[in-house]
């Protein structure tokens, strides 16, 4: 029986919700704001305003599971660090980036050591459309044991029903490949064995679960002013990111661009898809020169499509005739 519930408290505005909600529900003495601390020069200030005015919002402590059990946040090594250490920017067993491994994941397991994995459920903030990260998340740690739910994704019947939807899609997928099939539908004597099995249902359906608010704003506390250009409250320079997210380093943080830099050199690959940062920064600078907004809000396609359509037309620009050779 359930009897601890732990929220994954990013700093984010999704994950205060989910909070919020947890606590609405079961009452603060039966609940655990775990935070994972990130070094201060590259956490946004206000990021920290935020998730500190919440959890005194819900008069609750929070609960820090940092690497290495560091405790003062000034002296938690950054995500550049921590590759530079192990000499590599992806863990070599998953390829994926070894910073979120170090500074958080790891963490997080060892905090579940401590904890009666039967009795705890865990609590995320992904939302509707995140069904495929619901589902990684809810794979990953029901193999630990542990119960997961996700308020924002799943705390009604609608939503229920949508993820079942999506489930049903996921097992048709599955068939079709392993009985090299085309079907449309899934067949009815497969899908109720996925439903006998429990595949269909990450929670069952209780009328107490729902949401009851939509934005800190209505308690009082703004959200972190980051989301006026990030569109996460992830570290500044976060090694996941796409060039997107690099061009606003460069502009509003020339400095967490500079470090990443250096990163790279010192590890001798590029964290990116797009290539080293050394090769992108004319353009970056040739894009800040022209005024190409620096924001993470504006559509990934339709930001670089502008962003190439103005940057040939500076390019254009700069010769005064036809005839200049």
């Amino acid at each position: 029986m359930t009897n601890k519930h732990i929220v994954c408290y990013s700093g984010g505005h999704s994950s205060a919700l989910v909070a919020i909600e947890v606590v609405r529900l079961f009452g603060k003495e039966n609940v655990i704001l775990l935070n994972h601390n990130i070094n201060p020069r590259y956490e946004d200030a206000d990021v920290k305003r935020f998730k500190k005015e919440v959890a005194d919002y819900l008069e609750l402590p929070i609960t820090y599971a940092n690497v290495n059990d560091i405790e003062d946040e000034n002296e938690l090594p950054n995500q550049f660090e921590v590759c530079e250490e192990k000499g590599t920017f992806v863990n070599p067993a998953t390829r994926a980036i070894l910073c979120t491994f170090v500074l958080k994941t790891e963490p997080f397991y060892n905090y579940l050591k401590t904890q009666e994995k039967e009795n705890i459920c865990c609590y995320y903030g992904f939302d509707a459309d995140e069904l495929n990260r619901v589902e990684r998340r809810r794979t990953i740690l029901i193999q630990d044991n542990v119960e997961t739910d996700f308020p924002i994704a799943l705390w009604s019947f609608e939503l229920i029903k949508k993820y079942n939807d999506y489930k049903v899609n996921e097992l048709l997928k599955v068939y079709n490949k392993v009985n090299k099939t085309k079907l449309d539908k899934l067949p009815q004597e497969y899908l109720e064995n996925a439903i006998s099995y429990g595949l269909l249902e990450i929670s069952k359906y209780d009328e107490n679960k729902k949401q009851t608010i939509n934005s800190t704003n209505e308690i009082g506390i703004k959200p972190p002013l980051t989301y006026d250009v990030w569109k996460h409250a992830n570290c500044r320079g976060c090694l996941k990111a796409g060039q997107q997210h690099w061009y606003v380093v460069y502009c509003v943080d020339y400095e967490t661009f500079e470090r990443a830099k250096l990163s790279e050199e010192i590890i001798g690959y590029s964290f990116g898809n797009f290539g080293f940062l050394k090769d992108v920064e004319s353009k970056f600078k040739q894009m800040k020169e022209i005024g190409i907004p620096a924001s993470e809000h504006i559509p990934s396609g339709a930001f670089w499509k502008s962003a190439k359509q103005y940057l040939k037309q500076s390019t254009q620009d700069l010769f005064p005739c036809e005839c200049f050779v």
